[in-house]
């Protein structure tokens, strides 16, 4: 009887591993053997498709900002490699094309620059202080796409994406990428970014490593939170996308002047009047434009620079600067916003530079900026104000309510004016209390 049972549960067995075989033939077309080297032929293939290769947008680990590579794949095994930038080139073109690369399985298709190319290895060549750029040469090919393909960098894993090249000359990509980079996040921009129900402050874009702080607070003196990203044509590219949508790596930039993620985050310019008083916080101040500003402002600084002539006996006395900043430490007040009028004269045969600082109030009203009166000149600027009456009418004239206009809102603090029915005040970024 035993023996009986014992052949029974032999043949059961024996049906239940015949199912599973024949359910996994009809679940797995191709063995796993078969199915690696398909993923290997896929990636060969598009490789080498797109007739201007590849831009390769280059992060060479996860906290290093991108840089423009254009690539290009040849069936011979050969690899063309082309970049432009200061940290590795010059900023000069610079071209090799004697190395080789392959599609290797390495628990998953891995794309291998196997012989040294000057363009891809400099970044992962470790130099004098032992580490160099901490770059990758060999990835792991996470999608394969004729559209597009994304790469993780084998050692510090750093992601990174590739799309065809568009057919125009290379000097000219490399130059466009750079150029929308600079206009839009460069010369202490802030940009926002909405992220589903969030708002953030995003800060020196320019740099290719914005730094993120939730909206309304300043941005963080030391060990800010860092997100790399390299610009393309049409936007840019992320190494890991903002907060904890790690995806979303693909920004480009729409017909209204904004950049969309692929998940629906946007960044734009924001709300004028609070990157305004942000930036004052930030970045140490605004300073105003002269020659660009017009009404009650633009004549009291005139009349008053004549008034200046007169004191002096200088017929050189010039106004050198009228700037809104923020100071922590200006005679005993402290964390307060000055209003900050910088002249100069000659005291004989020695050039003299005063300056007269005001501690204002800046506050936001129905969004325009208010400035206001804090507390009361003292020093060099009540000694002034007792001497140069006129000084006492272009004070008058910065103080008011104002609306805020920009030229260009996606880069607002190029090109800003504070206005109101007597003054127009052109300005721009200062960099902060001299």
């Amino acid at each position: 009887m035993k023996t009986k049972y014992l052949i029974l549960g032999l043949v059961l067995v024996g049906s239940i591993f015949s199912a599973c075989s024949r359910d996994e033939e009809s679940f797995f077309d191709k063995s796993a053997a078969e199915r690696a080297q398909q993923a290997l032929d896929n990636a060969n293939s598009v490789f080498v498709a797109p007739k201007n290769g590849w831009e390769m947008l280059y992060f060479a680990n996860p906290e290093s900002r991108g840089y423009n590579l254009i690539v290009k794949f040849r069936e011979d095994g050969q690899v063309i490699a082309t970049a432009k930038n200061s940290l590795t080139t010059g900023n000069k073109m610079l071209t090799d094309s004697t190395s080789t690369w392959e599609v290797v399985s390495d628990y998953g298709p891995l794309l291998t620059f196997n012989t040294f190319n000057e363009v891809l290895h400099a970044w992962a060549d470790p130099q004098e202080d032992g580490d160099g750029y901490l770059g990758d040469y060999e990835f792991l090919i996470l999608l394969a796409t004729p559209e597009r393909v994304v790469l993780k960098g084998k050692k510090h894993s750093a992601y990174m994406i590739m799309r065809p090249m568009p057919d125009m000359d290379q000097e000219e990509y490399f130059d466009a990428c750079a150029s929308l980079l600079s206009k839009y996040f460069g010369n202490g921009n802030i940009m926002t970014l909405q992220q589903s129900d969030s708002l953030y402050y995003l800060h020196n874009g320019s740099t290719g490593l914005f730094n993120i702080v939730r909206y309304g607070d300043k941005a963080q003196a030391e060990d800010p939170v860092e997100y790399p990203i390299c610009p393309t044509l049409d936007g840019f590219i992320m190494s890991f996308g903002f907060n904890d949508k790690h995806n979303e790596r693909l920004y480009t930039l729409n017909e209204d002047g904004k950049f969309v993620g692929e998940e629906g985050s946007v960044i734009s310019s924001g709300d004028l009047s609070q990157l305004f008083l942000t930036y004052i916080d930030v970045n140490k101040g605004w300073k105003a434009d002269l020659s660009a500003s017009s009404g009650e402002f633009a004549d009291a600084a005139t009349a008053f620079q004549d008034q200046l002539v007169a004191l002096s006996r200088d017929r050189k006395a010039k106004i050198n600067s009228i700037a809104i900043t923020y100071s922590d430490t200006v005679f005993r007040y402290t964390g307060s916003y000055i209003l900050r009028i910088k002249y100069e004269y000659k005291a004989g045969s020695k050039k003299t530079s005063l300056t007269a600082d005001f501690a204002i109030a800046l506050s936001r009203n129905d969004g325009k900026v208010v400035i206001s009166y804090d507390k009361p000149a003292n020093g060099t600027a009540a000694t002034w104000y007792q001497q140069a009456s006129e000084l006492s009418k272009l004070i008058e004239s910065v103080m008011g309510t104002f609306a805020l206009e920009a030229e260009d809102t996606l880069n607002p603090t190029t090109a800003l004016v504070l206005t109101n029915d007597k003054s127009n005040i052109a300005v721009s970024g200062s960099s902060g209390l001299k």
